[in-house]
């Protein structure tokens, strides 16, 4: 998993390859310790993430109430038809939103920031 940030305030997490429980954990690790510096907007790029373990997106959901807890988001980008329809079968689809880029997804949360 790689960490980079665009703004200020925007933090990408790319996630790579079969993505299993242990993964959400740390990943789950990771945004807490942006929260904790008070990061609140996220995208997370799937392109190269091949799975997603569907409980695992329970937790990712969890995660994203925190965030807009605090006024802030999540967005996903970069997912292929197999992982949205995880997120379809796990009953998340319709709480995140899915953009075509990454760009994209960064000006999604400009009137957020």
């Amino acid at each position: 998993m790689a960490t980079t940030t665009t703004t200020k305030k925007v933090v990408i997490l790319s996630l790579k390859g079969d993505i299993d429980i242990e993964d959400i954990i740390a990943l789950k690790d990771i945004v807490t310790s942006f929260i904790e510096k008070e990061s609140y907007f996220f995208v997370l790029d799937f392109e190269h993430a091949t799975h997603i373990n569907v409980s695992g997106i329970e937790f990712l959901n969890e995660r994203k109430e925190r965030i807009r807890s605090f006024q802030g988001d999540v967005k996903i980008v970069g997912a292929n038809d197999y992982v949205k329809n995880l997120f379809i079968y796990a009953g998340y689809w319709g709480e995140f939103e899915f953009h075509p880029s990454e760009n994209e997804a960064v000006k999604a949360f400009e009137s957020l920031i």
